[in-house]
């Protein structure tokens, strides 16, 4: 894991709590190699559409701008990201590109039957660009209450963690050259 962590540029450090129990360290990093896919947990995509971006709320008013998910059996990671993104967005994807990756370190002893890497993980993070929309291709879940199509601009003015307006500013730069 640390000779993957090398090819990577740092973009920012924070550590996060999920739910009661979960402290994680989190570090974003940019990069386009593929990291050991025993140790990714998550692949996810900043979307854009035009000049928007996707974004997603949650409960309580909480938005995040990295839509994906887990994989599942020996999906590679572009396929594991087609699927999670039409599975909660209702978007196709074209034009998938690597843009780097967040590592994520747990703070805490593991906890009892947690089935991910451990003590560290990685979420493989890519821009895309929302195709089509097939709103019945979404799955209900109890997380995402809401997708918008928000400029890059409101996407910028959300409460989004520092890392992540990082990303989404590389992202954005991406896109231009």
């Amino acid at each position: 894991m640390a000779g993957f962590l090398e090819s990577g540029r740092r973009l920012a450090e924070e550590s996060v709590t999920w739910g009661d129990t979960l402290s994680l360290h989190m570090t974003y990093y940019l990069g386009i190699e593929l990291p050991p896919l025993r140790y990714v947990s998550s692949v996810r995509a900043i979307v854009f559409r035009q000049d928007s971006v996707i974004v997603v709320r949650e409960a309580e008013n909480h938005f995040y701008i990295v839509p994906g998910g887990r994989r599942e059996g020996e999906e590679t990671p572009e396929e594991t990201l087609r699927r999670e993104v039409l599975e909660e967005t209702g978007w196709t994807l074209n034009r998938v590109s690597p843009l780097g990756f967040v590592h994520f370190h747990h703070l805490a002893p593991r906890p009892a039957d947690y089935a991910y890497p451990y003590p560290d993980f990685l979420w493989m993070i890519y821009t895309a660009e929302a195709d089509k929309h097939i709103p019945e291709s979404r799955i209900p879940d109890t997380y995402v209450i809401e997708v918008i199509l928000h400029t890059i601009n409101e996407a910028r003015r959300l409460l989004l963690e520092p890392g992540y307006q990082l990303l989404l500013d590389a992202a954005v730069k991406s896109r231009l050259s």
